[in-house]
């Protein structure tokens, strides 16, 4: 059977794994380590300052906007006036680019959604440094809600009004209760469960006027004619229940469904052909939940009660996967109060979050304090294998030999290697210099072209990451190819891809070409912390000005977001 063709992007991020950055520095960081490391962020702040200077000689608002947005983002805490000035900058920028025609033209609406993505990335970094700021250039950047293209982005625009509230949900309760409640006077929606749950870690007093505005919204709903509205009610209802909103609170939702149901006689007893049963059909949940809940109360509707799981809702399962995704340990850990039942379950999220933050010492907390289970037992194990894995690795060269004997195509045998190598680098490095040089021999018999190229790139990356100035000899070699490469499809603008937009390249990784760049980009802090000056005069060398200014940017934040944690890469799972 043949094997599966991968794309240039994807044989990089398969053999590589997900980027790291801002990994934990550790208390024995040494005293020159530390003077070391000020130097380079020195350094790094200074390239910004004079990135931010060249910004304005870019003619795409699109180029200009990115670049900018990102360095006033990592420049804030060095420079806040300047970066409120290339905020600014972008504001503009992002306001002209969503100025696109009234048209059905795919072409105008990909434009304003690539600038509704740069319009929320730049919101993200906002709020990192000020939240009302943040808000404030949501709202001059809002879309016009008359134009025909706007109302086609419609659903956007909301999802973004969203995430903006649960963003600063944790920092700003009052922000983020006036976006949820601009939210909920368009209707209910299952994001402001996600927005309560946030507030209420943190900010009840938030939350709980949430809930009650939530509650009075659904009192103005028709629940009998609007199924998806009653939907999130029953879900609502089932998901928040007390202690984690009050008595009184809870009690006006029951109350509510009571009244509801009462409304539309379901509280007397009914003749069969009474034209008011299928209405009571339909609103049986309802009464499930106030039978449920004031159990006195809801006798007069127990001829309707249901099966619980009648309808789905958000469950504990997907609650701590919620918690784990955007909240902290201690989120995940708080949820054993609220599902006891699920307590190991839960205790082993906390450790794998942990785990996978590479906060040791939490993950052994976390284990130490489990009860006896298996899961204890798992927890145990791998923090095992962590201790044990510096003298395993040399009998897993023997390993990756032998398996490498079974990995059919000369690529595929290039990236296992390069991905065996990044996993056993942090431990051993004399030895992945070893696979890595093997790989870069196998990778000598591809033809020119892109797997070739997709190789070479690969082998830097990982050269860098395992402080090898070979991995930057290899780019300086690679930029001029990378140039070439560039301009010819320049050329060929619009004939496959759309590779540059008011003239200029446009960042969106479209093509293969495209998405390389992107992930050269996305690994540049392995670069930058091998050689920061090497690594900013090779990039130099690229010819076009917006990746050129790109690459630069992406050097200065590889170095800011704090030491890179090790290329994570399990070798034995690369498909052969």
């Amino acid at each position: 059977m043949r094997k599966k063709i991968f794309t240039l992007l994807v044989l990089i991020v398969i053999a590589l794994g997900p980027y790291y950055a801002s990994a934990q520095q550790t208390s024995s960081t040494s005293k020159a380590d530390a003077e070391a490391e000020a130097a380079l962020r020195e350094k790094a702040y200074a390239l910004l300052e004079t990135l931010a200077g060249q910004v304005g000689t870019m003619q795409s608002p699109e180029n200009r906007a990115r670049i900018a947005s990102n360095i006033a983002g990592s420049l804030w805490t060095h420079n806040e006036s300047k970066a409120r000035e290339l905020f600014i900058m972008v504001q503009q920028d992002i306001n002209a680019g969503l100025q696109v025609p009234d048209s059905e033209e795919p072409e105008d609406f990909q434009t304003l959604m690539v600038f509704q993505r740069l319009r929320m990335d730049t919101i993200n970094r906002i709020i990192a440094h000020d939240p009302e700021l943040a808000y404030d250039f949501y709202m001059a950047t809002a879309l016009n809600p008359d134009s025909k293209i706007g109302e086609r982005a419609k659903e956007s625009e909301q999802a973004l009004e969203m995430q903006l509230a649960r963003q600063v949900a944790a920092n700003n309760p009052e922000l983020a209760l006036k976006l949820a409640r601009k939210v909920l006077s368009r209707g209910v929606s299952n994001e402001l469960q996600k927005i309560f749950r946030q507030l209420n870690r943190k900010h009840k007093d938030q939350a709980t006027a949430l809930y009650k505005d939530i509650v009075q919204k659904l009192g103005e709903i028709d629940l009998l004619k609007d199924y998806d509205a009653r939907y999130f009610a029953i879900n609502f209802a089932n998901s928040i229940t007390p202690p984690y909103i009050d008595d009184s609170s809870y009690s006006e939702l029951i109350s509510l469904f009571a009244k509801i149901a009462a409304a539309h006689g379901c509280n007397r007893k009914m003749a069969e052909d009474d034209e008011r049963t299928q209405a009571c059909v339909n609103l049986a949940p309802l009464m499930t939940v106030v039978i449920r809940a004031n159990p006195s109360r809801g006798r007069q509707f127990s001829a309707w009660k249901v099966e619980d799981g009648y309808y789905s809702q958000v469950g504990p399962y997907g609650e701590l996967e919620e918690a784990a995704t955007e909240g902290t340990v201690d989120d995940v850990l708080a949820l054993t109060s609220k599902y006891p039942q699920m307590e190991d379950e839960i205790r082993w999220r906390a450790f794998s979050k942990a785990r996978y933050d590479n906060e040791i010492e939490v993950a052994e907390k976390i284990a130490s304090g489990s009860r006896d289970s298996e899961w204890k037992k798992r927890m145990t194990a791998e923090l095992g294998s962590v201790q044990t894995q510096k003298s395993t690795d040399k009998e897993k060269l023997a390993d990756i030999q032998q398996q490498l004997a079974e990995v059919k195509g000369t690529m595929q045998q290039v990236m296992f290697l390069v991905g065996a190598a990044s996993q056993i680098g942090n431990n051993d490095r004399k030895t992945a210099i070893k696979v890595l040089s093997q790989a870069g021999e196998i990778s000598d018999r591809l033809r020119p072209g892109a797997e070739q190229l997709a190789s070479q790139i690969a082998l830097a990356m990982v050269y860098c990451s395992l402080k090898s100035d070979r991995g930057l000899t290899i780019m300086e070699a690679l930029v001029p190819k990378l140039n070439e490469l560039v301009e010819a499809s320049a050329k060929l603008d619009g004939i496959e891809h759309r590779y540059l937009r008011d003239g200029e390249w446009n960042m969106s990784g479209d093509g293969g070409l495209g998405g390389l760049l992107n992930a050269l980009a996305q690994y540049a802090a392995y670069f930058a912390r091998c050689d920061f000056d090497r690594a900013v005069s090779i990039s130099s060398q690229f010819d076009r000005t917006e990746i050129r200014l790109m690459a630069h940017l992406k050097l200065a934040q590889g170095v800011l977001a704090g030491p890179v944690k090790p290329l994570p890469f399990a070798y034995s799972s690369y498909e052969r």
